[in-house]
């Protein structure tokens, strides 16, 4: 008995279905996707499409007039579901069909197709964003290696230079890759096969130093000066033998023995020291820029331990000059890198200001940076600057123990800082070094 049943409610349901027409799935379809139920208007709007897959904006059913456009709302529903090529798809169709321009939606229509290509760009970006960031990565590491090896001084070796264009390669095929995964991932291929070439340049800089026999340092020959009397020992001249006389010999009182000075190392002048500071500074900053370091190491040429005031004022000119342009042509380049940290900008400006010799604005950038937020690295270059300024003044023991009250703080924050000894001299990384073992 309940068979029979439910075979005749079937029977029934079956006509019933069945006898929906193309303008009624439309009606329904419409009403659906406004009401948000977008699935379900998709299907009704997908029956009425296949009864009449024409649009017309002055249909006629009986006596009833009325805008026939199910392209277009099937689009809405594609949309809404996360499908935007299909929703694409069927405007395309609406379009080419031509009835919805003369309607009131054609104008709704151009907003949402830049709705659509919005989000298939979005979506694109999206599935590109993890090899972007594996490129940029890459990059980076290769960067490294590259300073890495120019501080060990391979970036004469045909390595280096085969490194060097890999390195640019990688840059612009990463570059212009927008949302080609592909393209990042040959960018992030090229720039690890650049690291490798760096590190086997920097390697191999390493080994030919070290084969090479050591040279004797020449000890400093001092000038006599002005008020010495040099005198040049020569072999005596015969004397003649004296005949004996009988007279008493008198010898004269002893003299006093001319006082030996010992010599003075040469001391460099604040001036010459800051401007030694500021051509380095600007060597990293081309180094950092993937540029040659020829004109850096042409100034530091430039700088003698008797170089004049004029001189010295002429190369921390031309540096800061240099450095402008650096500047300059780094803002112009467009490149795909996250935001800068504001607080790492700060530091690097802090570093031009101490590396042009302006210990004043540099020590005042770094303390105002350390106002605003505690900062490792702020405490260690401002320790770093105090000990300098230390060894440059005759009054040094109040700056050493601000440089180790700074150093004290950096450790605190982090413990794992270090200074390079390629970076630093000798006796500040020792100076550090002995702070940190207290």
């Amino acid at each position: 008995m309940k068979r029979a049943v439910l075979a005749l409610l079937i029977v029934v349901a079956l006509p019933a279905a069945a006898a929906e027409k193309w303008f009624e799935a439309y009606n329904r379809g419409v009403d659906l996707v406004r009401g948000g139920k977008f699935q379900a208007g998709a299907q009704a709007l997908q029956h009425a499409v296949q009864e009449v897959p024409e649009e017309n904006a002055s249909a006629r059913v009986r006596d009833q007039i009325f805008t026939y456009t199910p392209h277009f709302w099937l689009g809405i529903a594609r949309l809404n579901l996360g499908d935007p090529d299909a929703a694409l798809h069927e405007w395309n169709i609406s379009e080419e069909q031509g009835a919805i321009k003369s309607t009131p939606y054609y104008a709704q229509l151009r907003e949402l197709i830049g709705r659509a290509n919005s989000e298939k760009q979005r979506r694109a970006e999206g599935a590109a964003t993890p090899s972007k960031q594996e490129a940029n990565g890459a990059i980076g590491r290769a960067l490294s290696a590259q300073m890495d090896a120019v501080t060990a001084g391979g970036d004469r070796s045909d390595t280096y230079h085969a490194a060097q264009r890999k390195l640019a390669e990688a840059k612009e095929t990463s570059g212009k890759a927008g949302i080609d995964v592909r393209a990042y991932k040959r960018a992030a291929d090229l720039a690890e096969d650049a690291r490798g070439l760096f590190a086997s340049a920097a390697e191999e800089a390493k080994r030919q130093r070290a084969a090479r026999p050591a040279k004797p340092n020449p000890l400093p020959q001092r000038k006599p000066a002005p008020t010495e009397v040099v005198i040049l020992m020569q072999p005596p001249a015969p004397v003649p033998v004296p005949v004996p006389v009988p007279v008493t010999q008198t010898f004269p009182p002893p003299q006093p023995k001319a006082e030996v000075k010992e010599p003075q190392p040469e001391t460099e002048s604040e001036a010459l020291v800051a401007a030694r500071i500021a051509v380095q500074q600007y060597r990293r900053y081309l180094v950092s820029l993937n540029l040659p370091v020829i004109e850096a190491q042409r100034l530091d040429r430039e700088l003698k331990p008797d170089s004049d005031a004029r001189t010295i004022r002429r190369v921390v000119d031309q540096v800061a000059s240099k450095e402008r342009e650096l500047d300059a042509r780094k803002a112009a380049e467009v490149t795909i890198a996250p935001a800068p940290d504001p607080a790492r900008a700060q530091l690097e400006s802090a570093y031009r200001a101490f590396a042009a010799g302006d210990f004043t604005a540099y020590d005042r950038a770094l303390t105002q940076l350390i106002a605003a937020k505690q900062s490792a690295e702020a405490y260690l270059l401002r320790g770093c600057a105090r000990y300098t300024q230390a060894m440059l003044s005759r009054n040094r023991d109040p700056l050493l123990a601000s440089a180790t009250s700074d150093i004290e703080s950096a450790l605190r924050l982090n413990r794992s800082l270090h200074l390079d000894a390629r970076a630093f001299s000798p006796k500040l990384v020792a100076f550090f070094e002995g702070v940190k073992g207290k």
